[in-house]
């Protein structure tokens, strides 16, 4: 109740007094014997009105104490999640400054940039931890993923054919050595899902997580133009986890995104070196599903790319077919954002070839990437027009080069160049390999 009503009721309480004290003696004189009783009656209600009065204002000054208490609460639990930000924030800029000290030639953009992808990191390590642990409460084990989820959305899985590459792909992967990278280290084998997850959390943990290079290359010149990137999960004893064996593993716990972007961020680090070097060369990096749709991550994904807009015309971002036809308006707009960066894309894993390619032309997309097995099929069957030249030339119409992949012989190219492609990749022209330090200085 306000100053205002707690006046106006005292004026009542006045009155009735004033009232009770003039007329009682009048009407009630058996009770009023005198006129001063009846003024000390109207004293008696007048006091009564006052200490009801500051009894109402006193309720009012403690609800108003408690709804300051409660402000000042708030406000110190604000204050406490800001110092214990700032105490994470020292422990990182400190961090940050013994990785200078101990390379003092490293740009310090990179070292904060690696600073806020390990700390995602570990919070997403966090989090598994927690999945791991209720997984293993449970009695039965945690139902696999859909191998489709691996095949069409895996940004990571290698490109290897069932059978042996060629012996004119193992000449190519050879030639891989000068280009500044290494074959591929032992892979970890009869190891059970604890294992492998325990791997994959310490490889995380530990900054263990291998960028492996596969080349893509112009046709007919077999001139390698673009990598592909790929992780490979390093243990402490030096083999590999490949994705075949994490992928399912990681997708159940929630892993992938830490993968995705620990991937991007070696990319970066490596796309430094080569500006540093002045090397003319692309990566094709893909982005999962997963990271795709958490919109969160995402935006703060697109901002660190703004952050590296000066790495735009050395990145294609590869988005797989089933990906781009469940995108969302939120999604198309997060999109645009990325190409007015100047980030190039490409639509990977493509299952359908009925394309809309003037949507994906208007949406910066710059190649679209086949398996040779799919498109050479399609050519046969006539699934791509009469004339298979044709769909080349729809593609060239709206600026998008084609990408075959998965070429493993010189047979099978020879069959593929008469549809004019662009670029092939596969393991007659190089497997994927781990990249080496000096990979800036051999491709410069």
């Amino acid at each position: 109740m306000s100053s205002g009503r707690h006046f106006l009721l005292l004026l009542l309480f006045a009155a009735a007094a004033a009232a009770v004290a003039w007329y009682g003696p009048q009407q009630w004189p058996l009770y009023f014997t005198s006129p001063i009783v009846g003024v000390i009656a109207g004293g008696f209600v007048f006091i009564a009105g006052v200490l009801l009065v500051l009894h109402l204002r006193q309720r009012a000054t403690v609800r108003q104490v408690a709804d300051i208490i409660g402000q000042l609460n708030d406000a110190l639990g604000l204050v406490i999640a800001d110092q214990r930000r700032a105490e994470n924030a020292v422990v990182n800029i400190q961090g940050a400054m013994a990785t200078l000290e101990a390379e003092p030639n490293r740009d310090v953009g990179e070292v904060v940039a690696e600073v806020k992808v390990l700390q995602s990191l570990i919070e997403q390590l966090y989090q598994a931890r927690g999945a791991a642990s209720a997984a293993a409460a449970a009695a039965a084990p945690p139902p696999v993923a859909p191998p489709t989820l691996r095949v069409v959305e895996n940004p990571n899985a290698a490109k290897r054919p069932e059978a042996e590459p060629a012996a004119q792909g193992r000449t190519a992967t050879s030639k891989e050595d000068a280009a500044g990278s290494t074959a591929m280290p032992p892979v970890m084998q009869g190891l059970g899902e604890r294992q492998i997850l325990d791997l994959l959390r310490d490889g995380l943990r530990e900054n263990r997580v291998e960028l492996a290079l596969q080349p893509i290359v112009s046709l007919p010149q077999r001139k390698r133009r673009f990598f592909e990137c790929y992780s490979r999960i390093k243990a402490a004893d030096g083999k590999v986890l490949v994705p075949e064996q994490y992928l399912d593993i990681a997708e159940r716990y929630g892993l992938v995104t830490a993968i995705d972007n620990m991937l991007l961020f070696r990319c970066i680090q490596l796309l430094r070196k080569l500006r540093k070097a002045n090397a003319n060369v692309g990566f094709f990096l893909n982005i999962s599903h997963r990271t795709l749709a958490d919109r969160d991550f995402f935006r703060e994904f697109i901002n660190l790319m703004a952050q590296n807009a000066e790495l735009a015309p050395a990145i294609v971002f590869e988005f797989s077919q089933r990906a781009w036809d469940n995108a969302d308006q939120t999604l198309l707009r997060d999109l645009d954002r990325l190409a007015q960066l100047g980030y190039r894309f490409s639509l990977d894993k493509i299952t359908n070839l009925d394309i809309d390619v003037a949507a994906l032309s208007s949406r910066h997309f710059r190649f679209v990437k086949i398996e040779a097995a799919r498109i050479a099929q399609a050519a046969a069957s006539g699934a791509i027009g009469d004339d298979p030249r044709g769909f080349k030339r729809m593609l060239d119409s709206y600026a998008i080069d084609l990408i075959v992949d998965r070429i493993e012989s010189e047979p099978m190219l020879l069959e593929l160049l008469e549809l004019s492609i662009d670029f092939g990749q596969g393991y007659l022209f190089g497997e994927p390999r781990i990249a080496k330090p000096d990979l800036a200085a051999a491709v410069s």
